[in-house]
């Protein structure tokens, strides 16, 4: 329980995110670069920092804090300096209008476990437990096998969202502890999904297709995204993909634009802008669809 990782956020009372209630702790990292990714904060393992100009009240509490020199009064105006920061959080500390907000804390995983106890009368009664998300949990494998031990030994219901991009003993590490996958899967072609995510899907299938012969519990997951893997076409080779290795159960996860004011927190331009979401007779032609390649099929969650 010694062991030590870095998350970026806790957050109690989750429901879409496995069985019943749920406290879902958000691992900062993750090997992949989604284009659509609805928290850009989690992408690096280091810590980031969220500034919302529009809360700034101009105390200069954070000029007075900042030891890096990034923060500086000019013309009656705050100047902040991204390049000079170093995401020490001295300036979120100070700062008494939420408008500074550090991402990223080393824990160690009994801390984590202990948070997550709190709220254990509830996941009793509902059925419910402790999910490790992200960014991606299995990128910091160590960190992630302890939690799921202890959370297991006190008698939790574990869940792990993976993309799958990681190297298979990561996967293996955590197999003992964990009752359930949530396994992300964007897309069968090797360029397109290079070209929107940054990763290899072949590594994603082959670790898909180990884990679904070692027994748990696995929900594959596929994001509908527009001008990624919206035709039917797409939509019906994902789904082979998942029969094939003897997977029968899917959520399909409409693509929202809840994550786009992160990246200008962060400092960033969104790379991924859609003006719409899929309308609800697509995403009941993709149910269809994966319906007819063997799976039980859920819209969200």
């Amino acid at each position: 329980m010694g062991e030590r990782g870095v998350i970026f956020d806790l957050q109690r009372f989750a429901v879409h995110d496995g069985p019943g209630i749920r406290s879902l702790i958000f691992f900062k990292g993750c090997p992949l670069t989604c284009q659509w990714c609805s928290n850009p904060e989690s992408h690096r393992f280091e810590p980031d920092l969220f500034f919302d100009a529009a809360k700034c009240i101009r105390c200069r509490l954070c000029v007075a804090a900042c030891p890096h020199a990034a923060l500086r009064e000019e013309a009656g105006e705050i100047r902040y300096d991204r390049a000079l920061c170093g995401a020490c959080g001295r300036c979120a500390d100070a700062c008494c209008a939420g408008a500074r907000v550090l991402k990223g804390m080393a824990v160690t995983a009994e801390w984590a476990v202990n948070e997550v106890l709190k709220d254990e009368e509830f996941y009793a009664r509902s059925g419910g437990g402790v999910t490790l998300g992200g960014g991606e949990p299995l990128a910091q494998p160590g960190f992630a096998a302890a939690i799921l031990q202890r959370a297991k030994q006190c008698g939790l219901h574990t869940t792990v969202e993976t993309c799958g991009h990681v190297p298979w003993a990561a996967l293996a590490q955590s197999l003992p502890w964990t009752d359930l996958f949530l396994f992300d899967l964007k897309h069968v072609d090797p360029a397109k999904h290079q070209q929107y995510t940054g990763g290899d899907v072949r590594l994603i299938l082959s670790n898909l297709k180990r884990l679904a012969g070692a027994g748990p519990l696995i929900v594959v997951r596929i994001p509908i995204i527009p001008t990624f893997n919206d035709t039917v076409a797409e939509m019906a080779a994902i789904a082979a993909a998942v029969t094939a290795v003897g997977l029968t159960e899917v959520h399909l996860l409409p693509y929202h634009a809840l994550g786009e004011s992160k990246y200008r927190l962060l400092g960033k331009e969104c790379p991924f802008v859609k003006s719409s979401s899929p309308d609800e007779s697509g995403v009941e032609a993709f149910k269809d669809v994966v319906v007819q390649a063997g799976a039980s099929v859920a819209i969200g969650g």
